[in-house]
């Protein structure tokens, strides 16, 4: 199988150095001045800004061959902005990475990590034989998933970024140096994601929370609001999402409704 990625920002270079590692054939281009002859390829990958999507087709479709596959990247995105292309009888599709990538230069993992693909039978074949290549997992959708797909997305990676920010600052202020505290809350996060890939949720919810332990609760607030009563905002605001959870796995509703009040605006504001 030969790949063409088409874009050279953070999920190309992922991508690219992934399909090195698996001794895949193929090439990494900018979605700028493309070259001639342009690479052929049995699969082309657009790892391209999504507002960019409907503009690198339009100029791929006078480039790539009829009846091979081009997908893209962007999971808030359906395969209409691929229209360009199908037009001209290339089969087309979505790969969506539920991957984080925060940097171009490296440190993102593709293997044991999940796609979302979509689209005609044939692109999404030639997406789901690129997952195996890489070792990563790939979920096959009928249909596009929507804004709700992304928005999981986004609210698990970018929640856990911010929160974990918010851990640092807390960590610092009693004497941490920031990278002693990143380290640190990163190998945490670590044994958060392997007890959700071994035990799922919400058996994987630990602390004072799903335990019914109120006092403990009590005493964080206050020890956060000598630190700083911006981040005992931020804690006291995650407590009614932790609580859904912690009644799923068991928690008494009696208990729940006290860590309730225990944690209300109007209890840890006054």
């Amino acid at each position: 199988m030969r790949v063409c990625i088409v874009g050279r920002g953070k999920v190309g270079h992922a991508l690219s150095r992934a399909l090195a590692d698996a001794s895949v054939e193929h090439v990494l281009l900018a979605a700028q001045k493309p070259p001639e002859p342009f690479p052929v390829a049995q699969l082309y990958v657009l790892a391209v800004p999504d507002a960019r999507i409907r503009e690198v087709a339009a100029e791929l479709s006078e480039r790539v061959e009829r009846g091979c596959c081009v997908v893209h990247c962007a999971g808030a995105r359906d395969v209409s902005e691929l229209a360009p292309l199908s037009a001209r009888g290339v089969h087309v599709g979505v790969l969506h990475p539920l991957v984080s990538f925060a940097s171009a230069r490296g440190g993102t993992s593709l293997g044991d990590s999940t796609f979302t693909t979509f689209g005609d039978v044939r692109a999404t074949a030639a997406a789901r034989r690129l997952c195996k290549l890489l070792g990563a997992r790939c979920v096959r959708l009928d249909a596009a998933p929507g804004p709700a797909y992304h928005a999981a997305a986004a609210l698990v990676a970018n929640g856990t970024a911010a929160l974990t920010h918010a851990g640092v600052r807390i960590l610092c202020e009693l004497g941490f140096s920031r990278r002693a505290a990143e380290r640190a809350l990163a190998s945490l996060l670590t044994s958060v994601a392997v007890n959700v890939r071994e035990v799922g949720v919400p058996a994987a919810l630990t602390g004072p929370v799903v335990r019914g332990d109120v006092a403990t609760i009590e005493r964080h607030l206050a020890a956060l609001g000598a630190l700083d009563r911006g981040l005992r905002r931020t804690y006291a605001a995650l407590q009614p999402v932790i609580v859904d959870s912690a009644l799923e796995a068991g928690l008494p509703t009696h208990v729940a409704r006290r860590i309730r009040r225990a944690t209300a605006p109007d209890t840890h504001e006054r």
